[in-house]
C-alpha cells in the first residue's frame, strides 16, 4: 500500500523555500536552439525531442563525448540534437519519412545505439506525420493551456501517458522559452520520471513499502500509473507548501535526482534534505519503482 505523507510534504517545502529555487529559462546553446529562431523551428525541436525524451540507459549508459565534451543520458541526447536542428532535421516532411540510417546522428553516440533506437525512430515519423497533418508545429502547440495542450497532443504516439510526462516537461520548455503561456501553468502537475519517483520514495513524501522497491520486482503498466499519479500528487502538494511554480519545482529536482539522490552512491553528505530523509534515517536507498518497456518516460 502506498500513499502520500502529507506531513513530510510540508517539512520538506519549508526546506524548499529556503533554497531560493528558480526556474530554468532553457537558453543553453548546446542543447537548445536560439530564441531568434522561427517559432515554427523551435516549435518543431521541442515536440521532437521531448516525444523521444525518455529512458536512455538500459544495459548500458548512453554517453560519450561530442566536439570535446562529455555528456550523459538526456544531456547527451540534446547535445545531439541541437546539432540536428543545425542541420534541418526537425521538419515536419523529414520527420515523417524518416529512416533508421537517418535517425543514427540522433540517436547514436561512442559508436552505440539508444537501447530502443527503433522504437524512437517511429515515435519521430509519428510526430513528422501528425504535424503536417495539424498544420505544422507551430499550429500543433498553440493552446491557451495546459489541459488544453495536453489533448491536442494526446492523439501522438509519443503523448499519450495517461500520466502526462512528455507532455507536461513540454510545456515547461514552451512557457519556458515564452513559446506559449499557458493561463493554468501555476497549477499544473511535474513532470514525473524516474528522478522524482525516486526523490519522493527515498524522502518519504509517498509512503511505500522498500522491501518491494529493493526487490527489482517489474510493475504492470495500471500499477507504474497508479505509482506515478501518486507521485505527481505528492509533488503537487509540496509546491503549493513552497508556494513554488511546478515547472521550477520540477527543474529542481530533476537535478537534485541525477546529481545528489542518484540511484546509485547517492550524494548525502551534501543534501539539503538529510535530516528529515527517510532514507537517510533507514541506511536503506531504495531506487524507483520498476518499469522497463515504456516511451513514456
Amino acid at each position: 500500500m502506498s500513499a502520500v505523507d502529507i506531513d513530510t510534504a510540508e517539512v520538506v517545502a519549508e526546506i524548499l523555500k529556503r533554497l531560493g529555487v528558480k526556474r530554468d529559462n532553457y537558453t543553453d546553446p548546446r542543447f537548445y536552439p536560439p530564441s531568434s529562431d522561427p517559432i515554427e523551428d523551435q516549435a518543431a525541436y521541442f515536440v521532437s525531442m521531448v516525444a523521444v525524451d525518455h529512458r536512455t540507459s538500459l544495459w548500458e549508459p548512453f554517453e560519450g563525448v561530442v566536439m570535446g565534451e562529455f555528456f550523459h543520458g538526456a544531456d547527451a541526447l540534446y547535445r545531439l540534437g541541437r546539432l540536428a536542428y543545425d542541420e534541418g532535421f526537425f521538419k515536419a516532411d523529414r520527420l515523417a519519412d524518416l529512416t533508421p540510417g537517418e535517425a543514427q546522428r540522433l540517436f547514436t553516440l561512442g559508436g552505440k545505439r539508444v537501447w530502443d533506437f527503433d522504437v524512437r525512430v517511429l515515435l519521430l515519423r509519428d510526430v513528422g506525420k501528425k504535424a503536417k497533418i495539424n498544420g505544422g508545429f507551430k499550429a500543433l502547440i498553440s493552446a491557451d493551456s495546459v489541459k488544453q495542450l495536453r489533448s491536442k497532443l494526446s492523439n501522438i504516439r509519443a503523448y499519450e501517458d495517461p500520466v502526462g510526462k512528455k507532455a507536461l516537461l513540454l510545456a515547461k520548455f514552451l512557457e519556458g522559452r515564452r513559446l506559449a503561456d499557458f493561463k493554468d501553468s501555476a497549477d499544473a502537475d511535474v513532470p514525473v520520471d524516474n528522478h522524482l519517483s525516486r526523490v519522493a520514495y527515498r524522502l518519504g513524501i509517498v509512503e511505500i513499502n522498500y522491501d518491494f522497491l529493493e526487490s527489482g520486482v517489474e510493475v504492470t503498466r495500471e500499477e507504474d500509473i497508479r505509482l506515478r499519479e501518486l507521485v505527481k500528487i505528492s509533488w503537487r502538494i509540496v509546491a503549493k507548501f513552497a508556494d513554488l511554480h511546478p515547472f521550477a519545482l520540477d527543474d529542481y529536482l530533476w537535478n537534485f535526482g541525477r546529481k545528489i539522490c542518484k540511484r546509485e552512491a547517492p550524494q548525502c553528505t551534501v543534501c539539503p534534505f538529510k535530516e528529515v530523509c527517510k532514507a537517510h534515517k533507514l541506511g536503506r536507498y531504495p531506487p524507483e519503482h520498476l518499469h522497463l518497456l515504456t516511451w513514456y518516460y
